[in-house]
């Protein structure tokens, strides 16, 4: 995987990775949403109010 993320960020992509404990545990669902919530924020990317709530 490491060599596919070395490729995939020459060509100029960001590569962002979770841990399988991460989303094995009854919290992934809030560790992925907050990791999104975050994301969009930075590229000022709008979430419709129901996704917010």
């Amino acid at each position: 995987m490491a060599a596919e993320d070395r490729q995939l960020s020459l060509s100029g992509y960001d590569v962002y990775r979770f841990g399988g404990h991460e989303l094995d545990r009854n919290n992934g669902p809030r560790i992925v949403a907050g990791f999104f919530r975050k994301l969009f924020q930075r590229y000022d990317i709008l979430l419709p109010p129901s996704v917010t709530d």
